[in-house]
């Protein structure tokens, strides 16, 4: 069970990888929602997976939504890590 879990965290990484408009944050309510739907997952599994990668819900101080971001020193070191 644990490589499932592990395939679905990769699932997650790589469709928003591979997808520009989350480069800097995913919004909470719709974008989870769309992720969920293209990959076959629920939304409170997409979430579960996104902390697994490093991902942090945060209110946006420009306009006040919940995003979830990806903290910076984490992003660099999966970055150095060649992930």
């Amino acid at each position: 069970m644990t490589q499932s879990n592990d395939q679905h965290a990769v699932d997650v990484d790589t469709y928003i990888s591979k997808n520009s408009r989350f480069k800097s944050f995913v919004y909470d309510r719709g974008e989870i929602r769309t992720i969920a739907e293209n990959l076959g997952f629920k939304t409170d599994h997409v979430r579960t997976e996104l902390r697994k990668l490093g991902y942090s819900l945060i209110k946006n101080s420009s306009h006040g939504r919940m995003i979830w971001k990806r903290d910076q020193l984490e992003r660099t070191s999966l970055t150095i890590a060649g992930i």
